[in-house]
């Protein structure tokens, strides 16, 4: 599997130079770039080509690589010229992507209508979006919807790639265990396992992102998550997106990098 540190939060007022030196210092291989909230790190969907061989330097002297171009792009619009500006957008990153040699590009939903019966068209758009997506980006590189928002909930994230129908279009699972939850799908609270909603999205996974893995109430999935992934043999990104913004991110990067080798040990 492939550490990685996600830039939200933790890494949010980070310049690229830092932002290479604490991965360096912590354990992190991959670095997972978000973009549009004009982090420091300077990378965007705009980004000039001529800043490219400057930063790709950078990494290769640090011995490090880029896990993922993180856009926020959405596609829940129902005005085609924003879904199509969204589009334009992310066609870039993945370029960007491709003279990076990274191999994964995220992207979000985001929203649904609150009417149920008005969600059918808003899903079939985004799946359209990430299906040109997917053609644009071509094998060996992968377009991920992230379940996030109103996409955390599988049943809307799986229609989304199965209507998408692309080897190389899949989900990236944030973290949210749907235990409990009023959702479409939802296991029962208090669930002894998650074998069954791992068994479901397994099979688009691209990418896992945590959050506090560390919590009591949450630590028995974690560890059940990744006893599941090990004996599938999972080789894609797990990505540290902690929320912490207190005064030494250093140590508690690394011992997130501890958590999660325990987690992966035999």
């Amino acid at each position: 599997m492939k550490w990685t540190l996600n830039t939200y939060q933790v890494a949010q007022e980070w310049d690229l130079d830092h932002l290479i030196e604490m991965c360096r210092k912590t354990g992190y291989p991959y670095i997972e770039v978000l973009m549009d909230f004009q982090q420091p790190h300077g990378l965007e969907w705009d980004t000039p080509a001529e800043r490219f061989a400057e930063v790709k330097k950078k990494l290769d002297d640090a011995g490090l690589k880029f896990g993922s171009f993180t856009s926020c792009q959405t596609f829940h619009s129902p005005d085609p010229a924003e879904r199509a500006e969204s589009v334009k957008r992310v066609k870039r990153v993945i370029d960007m992507a491709h003279q990076f040699g990274c191999d994964h590009v995220r992207v979000l939903g985001d929203l649904l209508p609150d009417d149920e019966s008005e969600r059918p068209p808003v899903v079939k758009n985004i799946a359209d979006c990430l299906r040109e997506l997917g053609e644009h980006a071509g094998e060996g590189t992968w377009v991920s919807i992230e379940m996030h928002s109103d996409f955390t909930d599988p049943h809307y994230s799986l229609q989304v790639v199965r209507q998408a129908n692309l080897p190389n279009v899949g989900l990236v699972f944030n973290g949210v265990f749907p235990v409990g939850k009023d959702w479409k799908y939802t296991l029962p609270a208090g669930a002894e396992s998650i074998e069954p909603f791992y068994d479901l999205v397994r099979p688009h996974l691209t990418s896992i992102h945590h959050h506090s893995m560390e919590r009591p109430a949450e630590l028995p999935y974690w560890q059940e998550w990744f006893r599941l992934l090990r004996r599938d043999g999972y080789d894609r990104y797990v990505a540290n997106e902690c929320a912490y913004a207190g005064p030494d991110p250093e140590k508690v990067l690394r011992l997130y990098t501890a958590l999660f080798h325990s987690m992966i040990a035999d």
